[in-house]
């Protein structure tokens, strides 16, 4: 899919660049799970909002401010949504051994949010909800556009958002 493969080169050079890649790599992610999760229905077992907000912390930057919640009517265009947010959740247990490698104990530290769902059979217990679901099987077309906005907002979710979390992430880059 072209914007599976949009999302993979944009946040690809962050995950090499060290920690200040790896904090432009959380607020970009910030920039999409936080609206997403914020319209979605009761998701509490799967909501990475809060581990995020942890490592964010973690690397100085405890200022993000969340962009409003896109409009996700519909059970078909929910799961659309959930599909890219599970999905990103399935490809963060292939990026954690790569990025731990030669990074500092900070970033080490700092990945509650790649790790969230570990040990827990998340995807397969989405992808049985996704098949059996009424509404995605009579509405295709609105589970691929659910899936394309959630797509759009983390190809387009700025690293640098908020003037705050830029300030606070040069500064903590400052005093390493």
């Amino acid at each position: 899919m072209e914007l599976h493969a949009a999302v993979d080169s944009r946040f690809a050079p962050m995950l090499d660049a060290g920690e200040a890649g790896y904090r432009s790599f959380l607020l970009a992610s910030a920039a999409a799970v936080f609206p997403l999760e914020q319209s979605l229905p009761d998701w509490t077992r799967r909501t990475r909002a809060a581990a995020l907000r942890a490592d964010l912390t973690d690397l100085g930057i405890t200022d993000v401010a969340a962009a409003t919640a896109p409009p996700l009517a519909g059970a078909a265009r929910m799961f659309g949504a959930l599909y890219v947010l599970e999905g990103s959740r399935l490809g963060a247990k292939l990026l954690v051994p790569d990025l731990l490698a030669g990074v500092s104990t900070r970033v080490r530290a700092a990945t509650r949010y790649l790790r969230h769902g570990e040990g827990h059979r998340l995807w397969q217990s989405f992808l049985t909800h996704l098949e059996s679901s009424q509404d995605v099987r009579a509405c295709p077309g609105e589970a691929i556009a659910g899936a394309r906005l959630a797509f759009a907002l983390f190809i387009a979710g700025r690293p640098e958002a908020g003037l705050r979390a830029r300030r606070v992430a040069a500064e903590t880059a400052d005093a390493d």
